[in-house]
């Protein structure tokens, strides 16, 4: 794979051309790359008659699906910018993105379908596999134009901060992202990547999927990690890489017994930090060495531990392929010295162009000196000049990452007050070795209070992985002489529930 003029070509152009140059080879499951460009073009033809234009945004409400992957693909080809959307969002959640999007429609699922407005056009995920499978539709479609600085996915983030925001992720980063990971981690023709991390994230989007395609090889896609399911797939020979978030690899550790997987040659993991614990225990149980690396929705991956090694338990490694990082004490330009903890800033084609809508977010996110701009991360890093590594210390802010996903406590927090006899609210993230943090919620509530009926009422407003798993009633919450909660006092107690 070449890295010549890294992210100045847009992403569809690649798989176009990959396309053609591996036209029988397996790309998606059973699909070919010819069948794959096929289905597409029918697709594109048809969201193009449901008034999808260049520039409009679709949202991709689904879980993992063939018809996930073809509207994806269609709506890069129509110039449209797609909108991938976690499947657990509910009404509050659902409703922040539909609003400030303001898509043309909804590609959803059986399964997401009721949570979607009833005056929103929408469009099953099964219809759009029918229309790619339907020989009466041309495969035949004439692309849009598009330029590598053009936007070709929207991913709702909020960073370090609480209301989500749409960064704006253009077809020349997708390109650079897919290329880097696959320079990086020796990505070839010949590999095979089981996909089970969800595609609405960009670690199971933008390194998996376009990964895999960039690279003209082979990916098996699963709804949903089943350990089990993945442990046969593994042993089939027919799998060479494997992404996951720590979480799985704990249960790998916890259900599977000890064996190789001779036809492995590479597990990564991202989303959230992996304890040092679970990398030494997966690499004592299954004799492999799993390859962490950072990110984030809006740089991709500028770090990550040596393909060649060694890979240092608890570090993220080194710069990827054309990536500039450097850390700075926090809110400055002022670079700290090896070994010092500031933030780091984050600099290259994989960068994002900025936010949906969000100029005072961008403000704040980017800064330009040395001749470049860079993104400001949130994060505390530092470098090690021993092993010449990066080091996450954590975050800058209140951010809470379980399960790999991103938890942010004020639009928690919004939503808890709501809540029947709730009088105030905060969120606070405790360690957990299985899922990285877990939340945990403090109360200030009236006589009578039921925390089981608040978790029911929880429920059809937020995501599963953004509910409380402990929920504590007190008497105040700590604050300060402004009267700011003072979350490190909660934190510590919260620490102590059993």
């Amino acid at each position: 794979m070449s890295l010549v003029a890294l992210g100045t070509e847009p992403f569809i152009d690649v798989v176009r051309r990959v396309a053609a140059q591996r036209a029988d080879a397996p790309a998606l499951d059973e699909l070919t790359y010819a069948d794959l460009w096929r289905q597409t073009a029918r697709v594109a033809g048809r969201l193009a008659q449901h008034g999808v234009v260049r520039g409009d945004r679709v949202v991709i409400y689904s879980e993992n699906r063939r018809g996930f992957v073809l509207a994806y693909l269609a709506l890069l080809r129509l110039g449209a910018i797609a909108v991938p959307t976690n499947v657990l969002y509910r009404a509050a959640d659902l409703g922040n993105i539909l609003g400030d999007a303001k898509p043309r429609l909804v590609v959803g699922s059986a399964q997401t379908r009721s949570h979607v407005r009833a005056e929103m056009p929408f469009i099953d995920a099964a219809e759009v596999e029918s229309w790619a499978n339907d020989a009466a539709l041309p495969d035949q479609f004439a692309d849009a134009v598009v330029e590598p600085d053009d936007v070709a996915i929207m991913i709702y983030t909020s960073g370090t901060t609480g209301r989500a925001k749409g960064a704006l992720i253009t077809h020349g980063n997708l390109a650079a992202i897919a290329e880097q990971v696959g320079e990086a981690w020796r990505w070839t023709s010949a590999d095979t990547l089981l996909i089970t991390l969800p595609l609405f994230h960009v670690h199971g989007l933008g390194a998996g999927l376009n990964g895999t395609l960039a690279a003209g090889a082979h990916a098996i896609l699963r709804e949903r990690f089943d350990v089990n399911e993945v442990v046969k797939l593994l042993q089939s020979g027919a799998v060479t890489m494997f992404f996951g978030v720590p979480t799985m690899y704990v249960r790998f550790i916890e259900k599977i017994p000890p064996q190789r997987f001779e036809h492995v040659r590479l597990f990564v993991s991202g989303s959230a930090a992996l304890p040092a614990d679970v990398h030494r225990a997966f690499e004592e149980k299954f004799g492999a060495s799993i390859l962490e690396r950072y990110g984030s929705t809006e740089f991709g991956f500028p770090l990550g531990n040596r393909y060649d090694g060694p890979r240092v338990v608890g570090s993220v490694g080194v710069p990827m392929p054309g990536v500039e990082v450097t850390i700075v004490a926090p809110k400055t330009t002022d670079r700290v010295p090896p070994g010092e903890v500031g933030e780091l800033l984050v600099s290259g084609p994989n960068v994002c162009h900025g936010y949906w809508d969000r100029p005072e977010a961008m403000a704040e996110a980017f800064v330009d000196f040395d001749g470049r701009r860079w993104f400001r991360s949130g994060d505390s890093m530092r470098f090690d000049p021993d092993a010449g590594v990066y080091v996450v210390m954590g975050r800058l802010k209140e951010l809470i990452i379980s399960g790999g996903f991103n938890v942010y406590p004020l639009e928690v927090e919004a939503e808890m007050r709501l809540q029947p006899g709730v009088r105030d609210a905060a969120l606070v993230g405790i360690p957990d070795a299985a899922r990285g943090e877990l939340p945990v919620a403090f109360v200030e509530a009236d006589p009578g209070f039921d925390p089981e009926a608040f978790l029911t009422a929880l429920r059809e407003r937020l995501a599963s992985f953004k509910l409380p798993k402990v929920v504590r009633v007190v008497d105040a919450l700590p604050r300060n002489a402004m009267g700011k909660v003072e979350k490190q006092r909660l934190k510590a107690s919260a620490e102590e529930v059993p």
